[in-house]
C-alpha cells in the first residue's frame, strides 16, 4: 500500500459543484475521489468559479466534497482567465507540503501561474491541459493572437520541459504539432458511473438520438441538425445541456421548424444516465474534443455512439467496436445514420458489449493505479517505490 504521507495537490480553476463547466469538472473530481480510494492524500486548490454567478464562499473556504478536501479562493476576474491572487498566495504558502502538484487546464491565471511557481520551487508536477493546446484553440476568435504570443514568448520552452498528460491518441497528435519535444503520457479520463444500469425503454419506432454536453460551437451540433434534414426515416433528437444564452437562441432558431428535435436544457446526476440509457445513439461530432467523457457515460448504459474523428475517445470506440467514427461532414453523417437505422441489431449488440468493455478495461480503480504508478511516478519516483500495484492486462 501507499504510505500515508504521500500527498497530491490538484490545482484547477473550477471544481464541484461547478458542473456548468461540463466534462472537465466531472473527470477531475472522479480522479481526485479515486486517488483517495488508493490511500493518496488529495487536496484540491481551486477558485469560487461557477460561470457568471460565482459561489459566494468566503476566501479560502475549505469544504469536504465527496471525500476530497477542497479549498476555494475568490477570483477577481471571471471566465475565461480566472485571475485569483488569493489562489496564487495560498499555493505559495503550501506548495512545499506536497509530493506532487497536478495542474488541470490551461489558458487561465490559475494554471499558468501555478506552472511557473512549480518550476521556481522545483516541486514535482504534471500538467493536464484538457485539450487547451490543440491547433483549434489557437484559431479561437478574439483570443488567438494573445494565445499565440503567450505560447511563443513565455510558455513554449517551459511546456516542452513539462510532463503533459493527454487522454487520447488524438490529443497526443495535436500536442505534437505545437510541442514536438514535450514528454507526453496518455491515460484516459476516469469517469464514474451509477452502480445500476438504467432500463432502455424504446425498442421500436423512431430512432432515438441524443446529444449531451456543453452547448457550444465547438460541439458542431449544427452539422447533426443539417444531416438529419437529409435522412428519410423517422427519428427524434434530444439536445441536453447548457451554454451561452445567445448561442442557444441561435440554435433554437435553426431547429424551430423541426418537431423532431427537442432542446431539453441541462440535466445532471442520475437523470442524465437515465436519458442516455433510453436513447438508441449518442452523437458527438465536435470540431475538437480532447476526450469526451459523455461517450463512456453513454456506453456504461449500453448506448452506442456516433462520433467525429476529432473526438479523443474515438480510438476507444473504433478499437472496441462500440459505435461509428466519421469525418465531420453533413453527407457522411446522413449516410451513416441511414446505415445505423437500417441495421439496428448492431445497436443491440453494443448495448450488451459496451458496459462489459468499460468494466474490464476502463474501470476507475485500474486507471487510478496508472495515474499513480505511470504518470506521477515519472516525475517523482517515490510514487513507484512505495506502491505495490497488481499487473493490469
Amino acid at each position: 500500500m501507499i504510505r500515508e504521507n504521500l500527498k497530491i495537490l490538484v490545482v484547477v480553476a473550477g471544481y464541484k459543484p461547478a458542473v456548468i463547466y461540463g466534462g472537465p469538472v466531472y473527470s477531475v473530481s472522479a480522479l481526485c475521489e479515486e486517488l483517495q480510494q488508493h490511500d493518496i492524500d488529495v487536496t484540491v486548490l481551486t477558485t469560487n468559479a461557477n460561470g457568471q454567478h460565482d459561489f459566494p464562499y468566503p476566501n479560502r473556504t475549505t469544504k469536504w466534497v465527496d471525500g476530497v478536501r477542497v479549498i476555494y479562493c475568490r477570483r477577481i476576474v471571471g471566465d475565461p482567465v480566472s485571475i485569483s491572487p488569493a489562489h496564487t498566495w495560498t499555493l505559495l504558502k503550501c506548495i512545499k507540503e506536497y509530493d506532487m502538484i497536478h495542474i488541470q487546464g490551461w489558458w487561465n491565471w490559475v494554471a499558468m501561474i501555478s506552472l511557473v511557481i512549480c518550476k521556481i520551487y522545483g516541486v514535482p508536477h504534471i500538467l493536464s491541459t484538457r485539450g487547451a493546446l490543440s491547433e483549434y484553440t489557437f484559431r479561437t476568435q478574439h483570443t488567438k493572437r494573445t494565445k499565440k504570443w503567450l505560447h511563443k514568448l513565455f510558455f513554449k520552452r517551459m511546456l516542452s520541459r513539462t510532463l503533459l498528460h493527454v487522454t487520447s491518441n488524438e490529443e497526443a497528435s495535436k500536442f505534437r504539432a505545437v510541442l514536438p519535444d514535450a514528454p507526453i503520457i496518455n491515460i484516459p479520463n476516469i469517469v464514474n458511473f451509477p452502480a445500476v444500469r438504467f432500463e432502455h425503454l424504446h425498442h421500436e419506432g423512431p430512432l432515438q438520438l441524443i446529444f449531451l454536453g456543453r452547448i457550444d460551437p465547438v460541439k458542431n451540433i449544427e452539422l447533426l441538425v443539417n444531416a438529419l434534414r437529409q435522412v428519410p426515416f423517422p427519428y427524434h433528437l434530444t439536445i441536453v445541456g447548457d451554454g451561452d444564452p445567445g448561442y442557444i437562441a441561435g440554435l433554437q432558431q435553426l431547429i424551430e421548424q423541426n418537431d423532431h428535435i427537442t432542446l431539453a436544457g441541462p440535466v445532471y446526476d442520475e437523470r442524465k444516465f437515465a436519458l442516455l440509457a433510453n436513447a438508441d445513439l449518442l452523437v458527438l461530432l465536435s470540431h475538437t474534443e480532447n476526450f469526451g467523457n459523455v461517450i463512456l457515460e453513454a456506453l456504461s448504459q449500453g448506448t452506442a455512439v456516433l462520433v467525429s474523428k476529432n473526438v479523443g475517445a474515438a480510438d476507444i470506440v473504433s478499437s472496441q467496436h462500440l459505435g461509428w467514427v466519421i469525418t465531420p461532414e453533413v453527407e457522411v453523417c446522413a449516410e451513416t445514420l441511414c446505415e445505423i437505422n437500417a441495421n439496428r441489431q448492431q445497436l443491440a449488440a453494443i448495448r450488451k458489449s459496451g458496459p462489459e468493455v468499460l468494466a474490464t478495461k476502463l474501470s476507475p480503480s485500474a486507471l487510478a493505479s496508472r495515474y499513480i504508478h505511470e504518470a506521477y511516478g515519472m516525475v517523482n519516483p517515490v510514487f513507484k517505490l512505495r506502491l505495490q500495484i497488481p499487473e493490469i492486462a
